[in-house]
């Protein structure tokens, strides 16, 4: 009776995953990738996951990804260092188009032009159009400061229509989209004349930020002194403290390249050189905090350098 008394087992689902473990990563890492330009890039977490293995199954799936953040925070790196590695002969593994307010939408898709030896006008591809004929994704890099209007080149692409057609270039074909295909946009939202219509954010997937990671910037040979100053004004401006400029990677790695070659004093007067007007007095103030920064002031030419023997 007590055994006829006990509820029934529950049914078991043999085809049911198993719940992942957190310690099992949940995209395989690639590793430190060589850019085109010959600098390692280093790889960083994205959501528990690491960022080129990321960006690499957004490419499988066609999900197109949209990456903020301030100038020289690394988005760029991040998508040449994703995809280098499909490189060819002749053929890169990233297509890029940097817009500006300019940006047309032949700047996409290309143009006639003409040979000046025979006189003939021939089609040249643009970025866009040559990321569709090799299958390779396309890096629209400042996409903010690109007219809305012109961005609507792209739209039928990113909603999965599989076919690139070059109105202004009859004769050719229409161009089948291949499973490697997909847009990365970058932008700095806070620079002047930046906008992203609602039409074109709702294409894009994934949207996250980049930031500098200043552990991996000391161990890429910027100084301690310099990463200390610069996470300061990082907590000032998460206080409101501070609403000026930050060095981001790229400003602290030339920095560290300048010491090296020119000794500390030089590149401080060099970097306060680069701040932007509005904001070189705080940066001098900061950096003067620092012993081997106290006489820092922007960079100028000085009084006539005398020859030797005059």
């Amino acid at each position: 009776m007590e055994e006829a008394s006990r509820p029934p087992a529950p049914p078991t689902h043999p085809s049911r995953p198993r719940s992942r473990s957190a310690a099992t990563p949940l995209l395989t890492p690639i590793g430190p990738q060589t850019r085109p330009n010959g600098q390692t890039y280093e790889p960083r977490l994205l959501g528990g996951m690491e960022d080129l293995a990321f960006l690499r199954d957004a490419r499988d799936h066609t999900e197109h990804v949209l990456m903020t953040g301030p100038p020289g925070s690394g988005k760029t790196a991040l998508a040449e260092a994703a995809f280098v590695m499909d490189a060819k002969p002749g053929v890169p593994g990233l297509e890029t188009i940097v817009g500006t307010a300019d940006t047309t939408e032949s700047d996409f898709l290309g143009t006639f032009v003409q040979d000046p030896v025979t006189g003939n006008f021939e089609w040249l591809p643009g970025p866009l159009m040559r990321s569709v004929l090799n299958d390779v994704p396309l890096l629209v890099d400042e996409i903010a400061l690109i007219d809305p209007r012109v961005l609507t080149v792209l739209y039928a692409l990113m909603d999965g229509r599989g076919e690139l057609r070059i109105p202004m270039n009859p004769a050719l074909e229409p161009i089948k989209v291949g499973p490697g295909w997909f847009v990365i946009g970058a932008c700095n939202p806070d620079v002047p004349g930046a906008h992203l219509s609602d039409a074109l954010l709702s294409r894009f997937h994934h949207h996250f930020e980049v930031r500098t990671d200043w552990d991996l910037a000391e161990d890429m040979g910027v100084p301690k002194d310099l990463v200390t100053v610069i996470r300061n004004l990082e907590t000032r401006k998460s206080q409101h403290t501070y609403e000026g400029w930050i060095p981001q990677m790229r400003d602290a790695l030339a920095f560290a390249e300048a010491a090296r070659r020119y000794g500390t004093a030089f590149a401080a007067h060099s970097l306060l050189r680069k701040c932007p007007a509005a904001d070189r007095d705080e940066l001098a103030k900061a950096l003067r905090t620092k012993a081997d920064y106290a006489d820092a002031a922007p960079l100028a030419l000085g009084e006539r350098s005398k020859r030797s023997g005059r």
